[in-house]
């Protein structure tokens, strides 16, 4: 399958962004994507957003990717909202792919949910609510313990360097505690900090 272009994937996103707005579904984006939004760019081929669905949302939602042209299935994400696991919309022209996460019952992620922000993401003027680059640093964190992934470090390092100066340190260092990753935190705002005071 050719690889996904960048302009096709944030078309995908834009369309998924519309409908879930349209069927007044809250999100918020999260994961790589809103880390590249706000930090250092590199590739990503999918796009992670926590969604607060209900039931009476599954229909009309599922008739908003219709079969060519996406493929969503109406019975996977009924199985994900009683089981509180992602399901994905997926573009198979492009193979772009956005991935949907209920919106999980953890007090972090509750939070995040709370606090997230309206942001203008391209040069046309397309808006969507996203997690904040102080949430987005912790939950990189969080990722990383649970996977051991470098790409997650990465991600939080390429948003305390982009933000720096404009995060909120003694917030983000509230929410890395309760999170249980402050050590790893205080370690990259050092290195982080050393590097931009060079």
């Amino acid at each position: 399958m050719e690889q996904v272009r960048d302009y096709e994937l944030k078309a995908f996103f834009t369309h998924v962004i519309d409908v879930l707005e349209r069927l007044q579904i809250p999100y918020m984006v999260v994961g790589g994507f809103a880390a590249i939004f706000y930090g250092e760019p590199r590739l990503t081929l999918d796009v992670d957003i926590v969604v607060d669905m209900k039931w009476h949302h599954i229909e009309p939602f599922v008739a908003a990717f219709p079969i060519p042209d996406y493929y969503v299935s109406e019975e996977g994400i009924r199985d994900s909202l009683q089981r509180r696991y992602p399901f994905n919309v997926i573009q198979p022209t492009t193979g772009a792919k956005v991935d949907l996460v209920p919106l999980p019952r953890d007090p972090f992620t509750r939070a995040a949910f709370q606090r997230r922000q309206r942001m203008e993401y391209d040069v046309a003027g397309h808006s969507a609510t996203f997690i904040t680059p102080a949430d987005i640093v912790v939950a990189k964190l969080v990722a990383h313990r649970e996977t051991e992934s470098e790409k997650h470090l990465r991600d939080a390092r390429g948003v305390l360097i982009t933000q720096w100066g404009e995060l909120n340190l003694e917030a983000v260092r509230r929410s890395a505690r309760a999170s249980g990753v402050l050590d790893q935190l205080e370690e990259l705002v050092e290195a982080v900090r050393q590097e931009v005071e060079e």
